[in-house]
């Protein structure tokens, strides 16, 4: 079995390639070719559903890295014309919001909360504990998953106070191949009023469970069926399971795509619509969004990656091509990443360049 640390790391390493994403037009930005720049979006644009963090009073945030820097930075996308740098947190596992005002991530101190210039910091759980966590949405409890030899334990820390909510069989696996890694997603999550908490996982034991707010176990995967694949929308749970993606609501379960096998999903901060990746037979991911009340599917763009809402409007996703002999790629996994990242305006259709490489998360968060 592997150890809980290199298990934890590639866990961090899944959540990384699963995060939200995001980009601003700037004036070093490139518009694809069919882009026309008579129908660029005005920063002045009025409050609407597409565009809910206008001026001055709200602020749209993200959790990113730039182009030539490994460096997360605090960065202010509510004008998405001009965006702005809040602050640089140094080279620091992915973190996440808490709130408006406040960030989380785990390195080796332990579980920390700060403030959004990076310290100080307060560390809520000591070091090498951690393997998964998440924060409840009003900030005041983090639960987080330990991996052991013989167990895995959901913890829940609530006024300095730490206790065993529930445990588990142990995770244990690994992936030696690119296209076992591309299919690999590790989420811990609180729904969006707070009452529940689901992890889904890959390895071993129920892959599936989902706890209430007090750690009690209401719900996991029964023996010969799996689901993976997670994301929260309007506090119904979304996952893919044997017959394609079903949702878990009011403690019923439906299918809601079936026969479709997505991979990592994400909501859209305004709700009612979720994004996420297919790849076609040659190995190439394309981009949807669907509305979870109508269920329609819409097609954006192929040789498109990793697609996260960056606000209700706003899409980030990653570029890549068909492999080429130079590049010696795993034959499971005949793609590569271009190099470049985009910008997709949902409402004009427009794709612009990107210099963000990765997004850690966004806020506000999915609702």
């Amino acid at each position: 079995m592997k150890s809980a640390t290199w298990i934890r790391a590639l866990a961090v390493t899944a959540l990384l390639a699963s995060a939200c994403g995001g980009s601003t037009p700037t004036a070093g930005s490139t518009p694809s070719p069919s882009a026309s720049p008579s129908t660029a979006v005005s920063p002045s644009a009025s409050p609407t559903a597409t565009n809910p963090c206008p001026p001055p009073s709200n602020r749209c945030l993200a959790l990113v890295t730039l182009r030539g820097s490994s460096s997360y930075v605090v960065r202010d996308l509510t004008d998405i014309s001009h965006p702005t740098t809040i602050s640089n947190l140094g080279a620091i596992p992915a973190p996440v919001f808490l709130s408006a005002t406040e960030l989380s991530y785990a390195d080796s101190s332990g579980l920390v909360r700060a403030p959004l210039a990076g310290s100080p910091k307060t560390v809520v759980v000591k070091p090498d504990q951690v393997m998964l966590f998440a924060w409840s949405p009003d900030g005041n409890t983090a639960a987080y998953i330990t991996n052991a030899t013989d167990r895995s334990d959901l913890h829940l820390v609530t006024a300095g106070r730490d206790r065993i909510a529930s445990s588990m069989a142990p995770f244990n696996g690994g992936c030696e191949t690119q296209a076992c890694a591309d299919g690999s997603d590790f989420r811990l999550a609180y729904s969006q009023d707070g009452h529940f908490i689901s992890l889904v996982q890959p390895w071993g034991g129920p892959n599936f469970q989902l706890w209430n707010a007090d750690g009690q176990l209401l719900k996991s995967n029964d023996p010969g069926t799996s689901y993976r694949m997670s994301t929260w929308s309007a506090n119904g749970l979304y996952a893919v399971g044997p017959a394609g993606v079903a949702v878990w609501r009011n403690a019923a379960v439906s299918s809601f795509l079936p026969g479709v096998s997505w991979i990592r999903p994400k909501g859209s901060s305004a709700g009612g619509q979720i994004v996420y990746e297919v790849r076609d037979k040659s190995g190439l991911a394309h981009v949807y969004v669907v509305d979870t009340a109508t269920k329609k599917v819409r097609e954006l763009k192929a040789a498109r990656s990793e697609p996260a809402f960056l606000t209700s409007r706003y899409l980030w996703y990653r570029g890549e091509r068909p492999c080429v002999a130079a590049d010696n790629c795993d034959p499971s996994f005949p793609v590569v990443a271009s190099g470049k990242t985009y910008i997709y305006d949902l409402v004009d259709g427009i794709e612009t360049e990107s210099v963000i490489t990765s997004v850690a998360d966004v806020w506000p968060h999915p609702a």
